[in-house]
């Protein structure tokens, strides 16, 4: 093989290599783990309900669910809320807007996520939401290869929302026992990568659980790669680059 085909072959197992490690967690989900503190004014003050019409169909400006005007749930205390031009955001997942909330911790999980009991921080990990309730961001890129038909189940005790592409899919909102949410019904995406987000989150001292899964035949997901792998993938190549031109022109 001359110098030229063994170029492009190191590249194309290392492209490979760094992709597969990426990826390689099939039907996975990366997942950013916060605590929602009992100082938090909303915190143990929303009972009780089940409902599908707690937010708006898109996420906000700054990713976060945005409250549905028309909610008809016990209302969060507008403290927990950040006015933008499109909406209010809910800010349980989000340190940076509201001082009540603190990241504890990062992970991957595989579909279907189970936790339906005892799901407390930190990280699902607690023995009790006395101290403060879990919240979750689950991210990562859905892979169709074709054509799909794809469909969502959620459950949770207390509120989960699913969006794909920023569209919300699932809504299950208020604060209740565990309990079903509502999906959209089974439908076509196209081939290609899709932005998939799930969050969740406890506010009430009583039980905490969480249940999602994507259904379909093809469709496989994988978690949001951190920013290291990418920086990994490029530095190997630079490297891999460098030595093979001088193999080659030396």
């Amino acid at each position: 093989m001359s110098a030229l085909g063994s170029l492009r072959v190191c590249l194309a197992v290392l492209v490979l290599g760094v992709l597969a490690s990426a990826n390689g967690f099939a039907n996975s989900l990366s997942v950013t783990y916060l605590e929602v503190s009992t100082s938090d004014p909303s915190y143990n003050t929303l009972c009780c309900g089940t409902y599908s019409n707690e937010v708006l169909p898109t996420l906000g400006p700054d990713g976060l669910p945005m409250l549905n005007p028309l909610y008809s749930g016990a209302q969060p205390n507008s403290a927990d809320l950040y006015s933008t031009s499109s909406g209010n955001e809910i800010t349980w997942w989000s340190p940076a807007l509201n001082s009540h909330v603190t990241q504890t911790g990062i992970g991957t999980v595989t579909l279907p996520f189970n936790f339906p009991y005892n799901f407390y921080p930190p990280n699902g990990t607690g023995s009790s939401d006395a101290n403060g309730g879990l919240a979750a961001i689950f991210s990562g890129t859905l892979y169709a290869p074709t054509t799909e038909l794809i469909s969502f189940s959620i459950g949770a005790d207390d509120s989960a929302f699913a969006y794909l592409d920023g569209q919300n899919v699932c809504d299950l909102g208020g604060v209740h026992g565990l309990s079903a949410g509502t999906c959209v019904t089974p439908f076509n995406i196209t081939a290609g990568n899709h932005d998939l987000e799930l969050f969740f989150v406890d506010m009430n001292q009583v039980q905490s659980g969480l249940y999602f899964d994507v259904t379909t035949q093809g469709v496989t997901t994988s978690p949001t790669p951190e920013p290291g792998t990418i920086l990994m993938l490029g530095t190997g190549l630079l490297a891999l680059g460098g030595t093979l031109r001088r193999k080659l022109f030396s």
